[in-house]
């Protein structure tokens, strides 16, 4: 019999909603976190994906938006009549994390680890996840947190540049930027794109040298997700594997560990 459950990931940028039957997605929806305001926003979307998908029993939420967490935790359980996760450093992981203090380790970040050590329980992996901010999460073949990064991602980037400054503009960065502008708008997104680009590049290369020196770790697989992903994977000289869904899988796979699905 098969049992369908929903899978709510709240990023900065965007929220989206997927639901599962067993454990293959079949429907979703994606739309603007700032859209989500108020209850009546939440409850709107809500009303309108359980009309659409019938049977859904339980939930988790993936979020790294405190107050969207609440909001959603707490209309989930009055609609539905299984149980409602959150996921946190609370629930049994597949890998051992060591972070201090490990409440404060993102939910987005547990939800990717969790994917990958799901996913290549054999192998250490780089897990980069570039969006509003960009994260390098590396994960053990033996399934322990290593450590991780945390910098500005390419919407970060160019707000600062706006807010903190008189005379720039703030800039979309939806594609490729040349090498080098003629621009000021040119220049910032070619600044900013390319600084972002090798930011990853940079990245992946000290951990690198860092698991080969400090781990003796020869061989390893390097994933990117988030909305920047391809982006920036495009541009990069050494393109890591690409899996967009990557946090909303790791979230599922928690969900099953913690929850008793299948």
């Amino acid at each position: 019999m098969k049992t369908r459950a929903l899978i709510v990931e709240i990023g900065n940028s965007v929220t989206e909603l997927a639901v599962f039957e067993n454990s293959s997605r079949s429907a979703s929806l994606k739309a603007a976190t700032a859209g989500f305001s108020d209850v009546r926003c939440v409850d709107r979307v809500l009303s309108g994906l359980f009309s659409e998908c019938h049977g859904i029993t339980d939930a988790a939420v993936c979020s790294v938006v405190p107050a969207l967490t609440d909001l959603f935790l707490s209309r989930l359980a009055g609609r539905l009549s299984g149980s409602v996760l959150e996921i946190s450093c609370a629930l049994s992981l597949p890998f051992t994390l060591d972070y201090r203090p490990p409440e404060a380790f993102g939910a987005d970040r547990l939800a990717l680890c969790a994917h990958v050590r799901h996913s290549w329980p054999k192998e250490a992996v780089i897990a980069l996840d570039i969006g509003t901010a960009m994260t390098c999460d590396v994960v053990s073949s033996s399934g322990d947190y290593l450590g991780g990064m945390i910098l500005p991602g390419i919407d970060l980037m160019t707000s600062a540049l706006h807010d903190r400054t008189a005379k720039l503009p703030k800039v979309d960065i939806s594609g490729p930027a040349p090498i080098l502008g003629r621009s000021t708008e040119e220049c910032i997104r070619s600044g900013v794109f390319w600084g972002a680009v090798k930011q990853a590049e940079g990245l992946v290369s000290v951990v690198r040298r860092f698991l080969v020196k400090e781990q003796g770790v020869t061989s390893f697989r390097v994933l990117a997700t988030g909305g920047s992903c391809r982006l920036i994977a495009s541009a990069m000289e050494d393109p890591p594997e690409i899996d967009e869904d990557a946090v909303l899988n790791g979230a599922r796979v928690l969900m099953e560990m913690n929850m008793g699905k299948c």
